[in-house]
């Protein structure tokens, strides 16, 4: 039998990752913290390693005889090169929860010596980018003449510590987007958009989401791909302030402040709203005269949906049905991914209108 490792099994999502898997596949729990990734192998029977990531001989140690690492344990943007590369010595094929578009893209570039070590590199496995990339494929096969697409999301209903924290090492003066088949940044705020998650029209901000990353391989025919997200007025006045104001003193002040917010935020989000969160995202679709057709999709909420996908991917990787390579998850599973994982499904709209 094939045997997985999950590394961050303290985190909030490792811990119900943990819990999901345990007496189904051959898991080794792991993270930096003996004591903590002792407290949780143990009441759910599961054998359990522990090692820093700043280590590379621990690094590689600690994948000797793992067929898969899931990697849980961010911020990902210091932690997924460390153990990309262990992955790619020790031949171990590598899936990660990660969303940032940066650090997606740096794991892009090395699809080559993927490919050379017969290894599945399979970054955001997770609700974002795995069900954005679903939709966004969903909606190009459904209408193959796309020429531009732009995806809305429903605000956060429930937000963990850890994702405060994510959210504050990725405040940056500047947006980015897909446009004429290349990144551009756009500053923080500027770009805005309505959406229709349910309610009647919505306006929406353009924020940094790796699907503008994945969409250029899943997608090249694309040219032009954004992405935004509902936030309430005075969230917006608040982003776009950030951004002006980073661009006059640069990104660390923000980030400092962003931090201490994470520090005092609950580790846990409260289940019962969590288990009744759900997130909404349209897709609109340009065909060449510019009328726009939509497809939705509603998922479970970020932490639900991201369990369920992470597992899902993470059996299928085992079963070997990932090619070699770096890929999104759409991109080695097809475009019914997320609703297979249980984690969304789709809500037909494809009413056209002009642009």
């Amino acid at each position: 039998m094939s045997r997985a490792l999950l590394y961050g099994a303290t985190g909030y999502t490792g811990r119900a990752i943990a819990a999901a898997l345990a007496g189904e596949i051959d898991l080794v729990l792991a993270g930096r913290n003996e004591q903590a990734v002792r407290a949780v192998a143990e009441p759910l029977g599961l054998p359990w390693r522990a090692f820093a990531l700043g280590d590379p001989q621990a690094v590689r140690a600690g994948l000797a005889g793992i067929d898969a690492v899931l990697h849980a344990a961010g911020p990902f943007a210091a932690t997924a090169m460390p153990m990309l590369e262990a992955s790619l010595i020790s031949g171990t094929h590598y899936l990660d929860l990660g969303g940032e578009w940066r650090v997606i893209q740096a794991l892009f570039a090395r699809d080559a010596e993927a490919r050379a070590a017969g290894i599945a590199v399979l970054p955001g496995a997770a609700l974002t980018p795995a069900a954005t990339d679903c939709l966004l494929l969903a909606a190009t096969e459904r209408w193959p003449d796309t020429r531009a697409l732009r995806l809305g999301i429903s605000a956060a209903q429930v937000v963990s510590r850890g994702s405060v924290a994510t959210m504050a090492g990725l405040a940056d003066p500047g947006t980015v987007i897909r446009r004429m088949g290349a990144l551009a940044m756009v500053p923080a705020g500027s770009l805005t958009a309505m959406f229709d998650f349910g309610g009647g029209p919505q306006e929406t901000v353009a924020t940094d989401w790796a699907s503008v990353v994945t969409g250029g391989a899943l997608l090249p025919e694309v040219k032009d791909i954004s992405i935004y997200s509902a936030m309430h007025w005075t969230m917006r006045a608040g982003y776009r302030a950030s951004g002006i104001g980073m661009a006059m003193t640069g990104a660390a002040p923000w980030r400092m402040a962003g931090s201490a917010m994470a520090r005092i935020w609950p580790e846990r989000p409260d289940e019962t709203r969590r288990e009744a969160a759900r997130f909404t995202m349209v897709a609109e679709a340009d065909d060449p005269w510019r009328r726009v057709r939509r497809l939705r999709m509603q998922t479970l909420d970020g932490y639900g949906a991201s369990v369920r996908i992470a597992c899902e991917a993470l059996r299928r990787v085992l079963a070997g049905g990932a090619p070699a390579g770096v890929s999104s998850l759409a991109a080695a599973f097809g475009s019914g991914f997320a609703v297979e994982a249980g984690a969304a499904r789709f809500l037909a709209d494809d009413r056209s209108t002009a642009a």
